[in-house]
């Protein structure tokens, strides 16, 4: 369960810390106090998109942070360890940093986490349900994710593989559409290609020509130079001209009187051998040089013929490629290519092969869902109506109505609710007949079936009881009571019935110190919370006749609660 929440800089948050305990919770204040602003710092916490608009003024970051005491750690250190983050024995903790720069941050036990990690854990910690949520039930496509959060994991798994089978249908039917070209355009395609082929393989490339050709090319525009320090080099090493002294005649003579004294010292020795490498090295090299310098003759038909080569490389380089090796793998895909469309028809028919394939497999699994969706649907409305039943809402008949539609990534299904709301009428649209009451209701039976069964151990109702008042109002609030035996529940309200029954009341206020307005949260004990429920009961003021009667529902709600 949520254990303490904190959020800091947040819209009209200046720093909010709050210590949560199983049970009921309540969060009640004035309208624009800020109550639905904690609900939307603990969605964004878990996941939700975030946007520097929250940031309170004059403020570089907002930050949120909770602490959860999970029953099912295990499950979620699992998660973690897969996710390479280090898990905490017996705790949660969850924060985010919203930056005006975007560079918002996620952790998982301080760890760097991304959005998806969270989100993963989310599913099993905390279900919101926000006050509009309910006005989603408007939109029939939500009727079919309702259901199959109903129907759990065997769904789930149906609906992964379905997922793929889809998108290959897809790539399938994407791939077929590109081969189906018309004759023209086929005939056209296949001249460019065949050019642009016979183009490549006429110019004979090698790979690493290209540097090769190059460094021909700058010796022979380089020639003389080169024919004229080779020559001048190997005649200082080795003395062409009669009046010039060698460098091989300069070490000779050195080598000679170093002879005399080496055998005076080892060292000395040392060098004479050194001295001997260094001069039988320099008359390789005089060799060398030698070879060199005679083999290098100027050859203009050569040089004509690396310019033509060059040139057609970098013509080819701009239509094909950046190189040659670039311009060769070009060559391998648009023969790839020709041959396609060579053998377009012999294509097309293992592609149409393929589709009917995986067709078959897609819909054999679209049925297998739809008749898993349809078995289930009337234990899911067995329930839903078992529900209702402790919302006022008793005399409504809830129907799953199945209609078939195009495959799509969550298979062939329409699924839309119908209900009856009084005694013989017949079974009409949700989106036609319900009230915003009604909706409110419905929801929240379809989010106490779902998050049983999914075993999110906290919910969060954000001010569901809109358009809810009276008897209906007070059984809203035995249910919630209900909920919280077996789940923690966080809702704020605005309906004293279901804050009578709360376990923990909290009070939210909102006042302006400096230009600045700040948002405040307390915890009221049993008299504080009997003014807040006079207070909702009769407005601003406070009378005895409204303490009176918070007193009095306060009493009564703890009889019920002994009850339920």
């Amino acid at each position: 369960m949520l254990v303490d929440l904190r959020v800091k800089n947040f819209a009209l948050i200046d720093k909010l810390d709050i210590n949560i305990e199983k049970g009921l919770n309540v969060i009640t204040g004035e309208t624009g106090a800020g109550k639905s602003i904690i609900i939307g710092a603990l969605d964004m916490l878990l996941g939700a998109r975030a946007s520097t608009d929250v940031i309170r003024n004059e403020q570089e970051k907002a930050y949120i942070e909770a602490v959860f005491e999970p029953e099912n750690i295990e499950r979620i250190n699992s998660i973690l360890e897969k996710a390479g983050i280090e898990p905490e024995e017996n705790i949660l903790l969850l924060s985010r940093e919203i930056r005006l720069n975007g560079r918002n941050r996620s952790r998982i036990n301080g760890q760097l986490a991304t959005l998806g990690m969270v989100r993963e854990l989310s599913k099993y910690l905390v279900d919101i349900h926000g006050q509009h949520d309910h006005q989603s039930l408007l939109d029939f496509s939500l009727h079919l994710t309702l259901l199959d959060e109903y129907l759990g994991e065997e769904a789930d798994k149906l609906l992964i593989k379905i997922s793929e089978e889809f998108k290959r249908l897809q790539e399938i039917e994407q791939r077929l559409k590109e081969l189906q070209i018309n004759e023209t355009e086929k005939a056209r395609e296949l001249d460019i290609l065949q050019f642009q082929i016979n183009e490549i393989k006429q110019a004979g490339l090698k790979p690493g020509e290209e540097k090769e050709l190059k460094e021909q090319y700058n010796k022979l525009t380089n020639i003389e130079e080169i024919f004229s320090i080779t020559g001048q080099l190997y005649s200082n090493i080795n003395g062409e001209d009669f009046n010039q002294t060698s460098l091989l005649d300069e070490l000779g003579l050195l080598m000679k009187e170093i002879d005399k004294i080496k055998d005076l010292d080892s060292e000395l020795n040392n060098m004479y051998k050194q001295l001997n490498d260094v001069f039988y090295q320099l008359q390789d090299l005089g060799y060398q040089v030698n070879d060199y310098h005679e083999k290098l003759e100027f050859n203009q038909g050569k040089l004509k013929q690396i310019e033509d080569r060059l040139n057609l490389l970098n013509s080819l380089m701009k239509k094909y490629g950046n190189s040659v090796e670039e311009i060769l793998e070009y060559k391998e895909e648009i023969i790839s290519r020709y041959d396609d469309l060579q053998s377009r028809e012999k294509l097309i028919r293992k592609m149409e092969n393929e589709k009917e394939e995986t067709e078959d497999k897609y819909l054999n699994l679209a049925r297998q869902l739809s008749e898993l969706r349809k078995n289930k649907a009337h234990q899911f409305e067995k329930q839903i109506m078992k529900e209702f039943s402790d919302l006022a809402l008793k005399d409504t008949i809830f129907k799953v109505d199945f209609r078939k539609k195009s495959p799509t990534e969550n298979g062939i299904d329409r699924v839309e609710f119908l209900i009856s709301t009084n005694p013989g009428e017949e079974l009409k649209s949700l989106i036609n007949i319900a009230s915003g009451g009604e909706l409110s209701r419905i929801m929240l039976a379809l989010k106490t079936i779902i998050a049983d069964l999914d075993q999110v151990e906290t919910l969060v109702f954000d001010e569901v009881d809109i358009g809810v008042g009276g008897k209906t109002a007070q059984k809203m609030a035995e249910k919630l009571y209900k909920i919280c035996q077996h789940r923690q529940v966080i809702c704020i309200t605005h309906l004293p019935q279901i804050a009578s029954m709360s376990d923990h009341h909290f009070y939210i206020t909102k006042e302006t110190r400096d230009t600045h307005t700040y948002t405040n949260i307390k915890s009221l004990n049993r008299e504080q919370k009997k003014k807040e429920l006079a207070r909702m009961l009769g407005g601003v003021k406070q009378t005895e006749t409204t303490l009176k009667h918070a007193e009095e529902m306060m009493q009564m709600a703890d009889n019920k609660k002994s009850k339920l």
